[in-house]
Formats: C-alpha cells, structure tokens, sequence
C-alpha cells in the first residue's frame, strides 16, 4: 500500500512539473511577470509619467530565417524571421515588456480599445499582446487558409481550435486571472509564435520598433518597475525602484543581455 501510495505521488509530482514546464508552449519554463495581489480602478488626477528605452548589449545577433513548410504560396509572399531578438535604431530592443510590479490602485484600462492579433501572411501580430484580465481577444484571419489558434496556459484555461479560412474573425473566450506571458502557435504552421500577457492594470507597456516605452497616468508614488523580455530574461527578482511625482516624468533606461 505504501509502495503504491508513493507511486501515485511521483506520477502526480511529474504531472505538475510537466504542465508548468510546457504551459509556454515549449520544453523550457519561460519567466513570469509579477502581479499585485489586487487592484482597485479609480480616477487619477495629476498623475506622472515612467518612460525610457530598452536597448540591446553586444552586437546584433543575426535574425534566424524561419523554414516556410506549408502553404507556401499564401505564407511564403515574405520572408519570414524569428523575433525574438527585434532591434532598430540604436540597438532598441522590441517587443519587450516594462510595467508596474506593485501598483495596487490606479487607472482604468480604456473602455472602447480593441484588442487583437493577425495572421496575415502566416505570421503572428503583434508578437506580444497585452491583453486585460476579462477582455476578449479577436483573433484576425486574412489568409483563406486554415490556421489552428493553439494559446497555452497553466493558470487559466488554455485554448486551442481552428480558424478556417472562411473565419476572418474568432473571439478567444476572456480568462479571469493575471498570468503569463504565455506562448501562442499554430498548430497548422509551426514557426508562427507569439506571446500574450492577461494583465490586471494598464501600467504595461510593449517597446516599440526603437526599443522604447511610455506609462501614462501614473499615481504619485514609489513603485518596482519590472521588464520581460523572452531572449533576455527579466528582472523580477531585482527590479528597479522609481517614484512618480505629481504631474512628474521619469525616465529610466535598461540595457539587456541574452541570458
């Protein structure tokens, strides 16, 4: 009975590390983001203003060409690169994600955004989306051919299902807890690959094509400003503090490695 009862939580010890090591989607656990235990909406009056740029340390790594094997004639129009290292002008390092650790009260997210992810040409965009806890994403299909929209997940409930080409637009059900970033693919396609974090308050920001980032609206307040970056890492057990003056702007730069 012992030997038995031993057995069955080794098996239940390696179902765990299983899902938590390929919930991203692939063999290696990814870093998460830090989330405040709770947040509370509310107006800001003369709130500051967090910005900066993110820039890449060393020499460009060389962008890896992506082998088109499917429906080359609709996905094989461009050619296709990894992005997970993205760099413009001055080294600026795209799609990395700076936000708020512990911002437990502040604004709102916008009431009429949008939020949604393309196919066009086999490639997912954006490569990172932001998207709130609550707020469902439309998935966007221009192709005329199938993909398979495959989101995992170790905290919400993952989604994976077809979109025809039939479909330009599928509504991804919305999930009611912070997590990720979590790894998105096709299933139909395997070099497309994409990221979504389901956050909790509007203090993220993605870098744009020059590395750069803005946090509008910001409470006066001291806070821990955190980055993730899928190539580099991130900082969450070391962020940076930063306090926000009324009205204020504050900048503060970061410069990554590969890890």
């Amino acid at each position: 009975m012992k030997t038995k009862v031993v057995t069955i939580l080794t098996l239940l010890i390696a179902c765990v590390y299983v899902a938590s090591a390929t919930a991203a989607g692939g063999d290696e656990e990814v870093e998460s983001l830090v989330f405040p235990a709770s947040y509370k909406a509310m107006s800001v009056s003369n709130g500051g203003t967090i910005s900066g740029m993110v820039k890449f340390d060393g020499a460009a790594p060389e962008m890896k060409k992506l082998e088109i094997t499917k429906d080359a004639q609709v996905c094989g129009k461009t050619d296709k690169h990894d992005e997970s290292i993205v760099l413009g002008e001055g080294n600026g390092l795209k799609n990395t994600i700076v936000y708020l650790m512990d911002i437990s009260s502040g604004a709102d997210f916008p009431s009429d955004a949008k939020y949604e992810m393309d196919q066009k040409g086999c490639q997912f965009d954006p490569h990172v989306r932001l998207l709130p806890v609550g707020k469902r994403l439309t998935m966007i299909n221009p192709d005329r051919i199938n993909h398979n929209v495959h989101i995992f997940s170790s905290v919400n409930a993952a989604f994976n299902k077809s979109q025809p080409g039939t479909r330009r637009k599928m509504n991804v059900k919305a999930v009611k807890k912070a997590e990720g970033p979590v790894n998105v693919k096709c299933d139909v396609h395997g070099w497309m690959q994409a990221w979504i974090a389901y956050i909790p308050h509007p203090y993220f920001a993605v870098t744009d094509e020059n590395g750069k980032y803005t946090l509008e609206n910001v409470p006066p307040g001291t806070y821990q400003l955190g980055y993730w970056q899928e190539a580099c890492g991130s900082n969450k057990d070391a962020p940076v503090s930063v306090t926000v003056e009324a009205g204020g702007a504050v900048t503060q730069d970061f410069t990554l490695a590969l890890k």
